[in-house]
């Protein structure tokens, strides 16, 4: 065990998830660290150092190959890690920022590799949240080429608000406009849309959810299935509280 007494719990649900005897072969390896918001955790093509696992905020995975500006195709937060690529030992494809400041817990990328030489089942384990992020990311794209930009401001913000377990979200124009790939006006047009909705109150740098069984109605089917998904790819491993 950690000495630190910091260390015993977490809000990490990947870290909750796991069966003790493969929480035990990565807890004293862990340290926490905070995350301030526009970090580079991840940058595409260099090779991480660091795995992370999210304890509070709000990650963006960037797509950046073949566009001008990077736009967002996943969220990550307390419900995941940022290092995916660590478990397969590769190279990262896609930059990692964090939109809403928060913690982790934090491990080098070898004793990562370390941890699942030694423990099939946490390599399993892992390897199914690899799968549940895939989910997510195909789901974006679907959500991309079918919703209209109000139902998917509307998703993302539910997805924020999932992980922030918060109503008042810390986001500018400029966070949203990377969430959606579309330009500053589409932005304003489609936040004004859902406040004359009343499901969502805007002033500078901050949207408050107002009615979030709203925003799932509005949003419709693009909200939800990767939700469900995930709760079925992780649900194998019953979670504990804490480390004792």
């Amino acid at each position: 065990m950690h000495s630190d007494e910091r260390f015993r719990s977490t809000t990490n649900w990947l870290l909750l998830g796991l069966a003790g005897q493969e929480l035990w072969h990565l807890w004293p390896r862990l340290r926490r660290e905070h995350l301030p918001a526009k970090t580079y955790l991840e940058r595409s093509g260099s090779l991480s150092s660091k795995v992370y696992f999210i304890e509070s905020g709000v990650v963006s995975s960037l797509e950046t190959g073949d566009v001008r500006d990077p736009i967002e195709v996943g969220v990550i937060g307390r419900e995941g890690l940022i290092g995916t690529s660590a478990i397969a030992d590769l190279i990262p494809q896609r930059d990692s920022l964090v939109q809403i400041e928060g913690q982790a817990l934090v491990l080098d990328c070898v004793q990562l590799q370390k941890c699942l030489s030694a423990s099939p089942g946490l390599r399993s384990f892992l390897s199914r949240y690899v799968q549940a992020q895939m989910v997510q990311i195909s789901l974006a794209a679907s959500a991309g080429v079918r919703a209209n930009v109000q139902q998917r401001l509307a998703r993302k913000l539910l997805m924020y608000h999932d992980r922030v377990g918060a109503d008042d979200l810390p986001l500018t124009h400029e966070n949203i406009s990377l969430m959606l790939g579309v330009r500053r006006a589409s932005v304003t047009n489609a936040v004004h849309n859902l406040e004359a909705e009343c499901l969502i109150k805007a002033q500078r740098g901050l949207i408050t959810i107002r009615d979030r069984a709203g925003l799932e109605r509005y949003c419709g089917r693009f909200y939800g299935v990767a939700e469900t998904r995930y709760a079925e790819i992780m649900s194998d491993t019953p979670r504990t509280a804490c480390v004792e």
